[in-house]
């Protein structure tokens, strides 16, 4: 199995040297085995090895039992691990979304976290890849979602892709590699679970090698959708003039193209993968014009032969370049002060109306401008533990909309260092060595 992994990162140049990979380690046999494997190939690919584990607080002593075995094989095998404890329960009644859902954002919010330039390895094989093929399937998926796990997405990759769970676990007997069994993988409660106990099982019956016709099946359905797909961005940059799209060279774009080139405007300019039901009525609208509310936020409108946002192109003030003193941004008056440390008593507050944030001037790059939100906006903050876009900050601090893009913003030319109301990014957090630091009060 080991050669089979090799294959696969190869095949996907999936690690370079002097890469830092951080195995996502929940304990059981598929994860084990990937740490394993991916410890026998640090010297052949030149990488440094870190574990990451996610205690979802779900299962009570059962989880604190998984991250206690997880670390001691982590110590034993000389493995460095970061380890995350997480209220999942409490996340998903927060947000109001189900269990699973909010499971996978706790991980992938704490996995983000480690940056771009650090690859996550996942223990998704070629089981999990068929069974959410499956899941897609049941739920009336296009192309891109009958795609199921890509081996590589940004910096996540899947070493044990083009593996089958029988395979691991019997590889895992064969090296007699330890693990934890997850109970609730047997809840047929589980959506997928189902899948795994109910449908796969059938499935087989039919081809015993249904993970490996799957994966064939779900490889030449991914190169339809990306051959598509660069139709669509070939589309895209035909029909953007400026601030706005082209609303005629859309509209006359065949269907395939112009509902994917649609889907990914929305993405790029709200942030959300549109439903079925708005991508058709943007479609609509692009022949007769009008408009179309995609939700409280976000309103695309069709006039004059243009397609474009006027929610999002509209902003409360122009940005402004970084100087002391005062300035009035909208309806809120900034002050910004610079001193050494030694002369003030650095705490973030909020009192009377003003809030006050502190910086480490000395870790601030050139180009530093107070603004308004800009899509993509992202800010990493000490106490959340993890890096998150302001649109999501904004929805789970419950921040209104029509409030939204009159909050002062604080970027250098790496990105966003201060969000009014939301705190300062951990990059230029004050701290022991600190010696000039920047006030920013803001009143409104």
């Amino acid at each position: 199995m080991i050669n089979k992994v090799i294959s696969t990162i190869d095949k996907y140049n999936m690690i370079l040297p002097g890469k830092t990979v951080v195995a996502a380690v929940s304990g059981g046999s598929d994860s084990m085995a990937m740490l394993f494997i991916l410890k026998k190939l640090q010297e052949r690919y030149g990488f440094v090895l870190r574990a990451a584990h996610v205690n979802h607080g779900i299962r009570g002593d059962e989880a604190d039992k998984d991250e206690l075995f997880v670390r001691r094989y982590c110590s034993a095998e000389g493995i460095p691990v970061d380890v995350l404890s997480a209220d999942v329960i409490v996340e998903a009644e927060r947000l109001g979304i189900g269990l699973e859902e909010a499971g996978r954002k706790v991980r992938y919010d704490f996995f983000d976290s480690f940056g771009k330039d650090v690859l996550v390895s996942t223990a998704h094989n070629a089981t999990d890849r068929a069974e959410t093929f499956l899941f897609n399937f049941a739920r009336g998926s296009a192309l891109r979602g009958l795609g199921s796990i890509p081996p590589v997405r940004e910096n996540f990759i899947r070493p044990l892709i083009d593996c089958s769970k029988a395979e691991i676990e019997l590889f895992c007997k064969e090296n007699s590699i330890p693990f934890v069994t997850d109970v609730t993988n047997s809840d047929v409660a589980y959506s997928r679970n189902r899948i795994r106990h109910n449908v796969l099982p059938e499935l087989r019956t039919v081809n015993q090698s249904f993970e490996v016709s799957a994966s064939r099946c779900i490889d030449s359905l991914r190169e339809d959708e990306a051959f598509l797909s660069g139709l669509a961005d070939n589309l895209i940059s035909e029909s953007k003039n400026g601030n706005f799209y082209d609303a005629v060279i859309l509209k006359n774009a065949p269907d395939p193209i112009k509902k994917r080139a649609v889907i990914k405007i929305i993405e790029s300019v709200c942030g959300i993968t549109p439903e079925r039901v708005c991508v058709e009525k943007i479609c609509d609208i692009l022949s007769r014009g009008g408009s179309w509310q995609i939700n409280r936020e976000f309103t695309v409108r069709v006039r004059k032969g243009k397609l474009e946002f006027p929610d999002a192109e509209e902003s409360v003030f122009e940005s402004v370049p970084f100087c002391e003193g005062e300035l009035i941004l909208g309806n809120a008056k900034v002050n910004s002060v610079i001193y050494k440390k030694k002369e003030i008593d650095c705490s973030q507050k909020v009192s009377n109306g003003d809030s006050i944030y502190f910086l480490d001037y000395g870790k601030i790059k050139s180009g530093l401008t107070f603004r308004c939100r800009s899509n993509g906006d992202k800010i990493s903050l000490k106490k959340r533990g993890c890096t998150k876009t302001l649109k999501k900050l904004f929805n789970e601090l419950a921040i209104p909309p029509e409030k939204r893009n009159s909050l002062v913003v604080l970027a250098d030319e790496l990105g966003v260092l201060l969000v009014e109301g939301v705190g300062v990014d951990s990059r230029v957090m004050p701290d022991s060595d600190t010696e000039i630091v920047m006030i920013v009060k803001i009143n409104r």
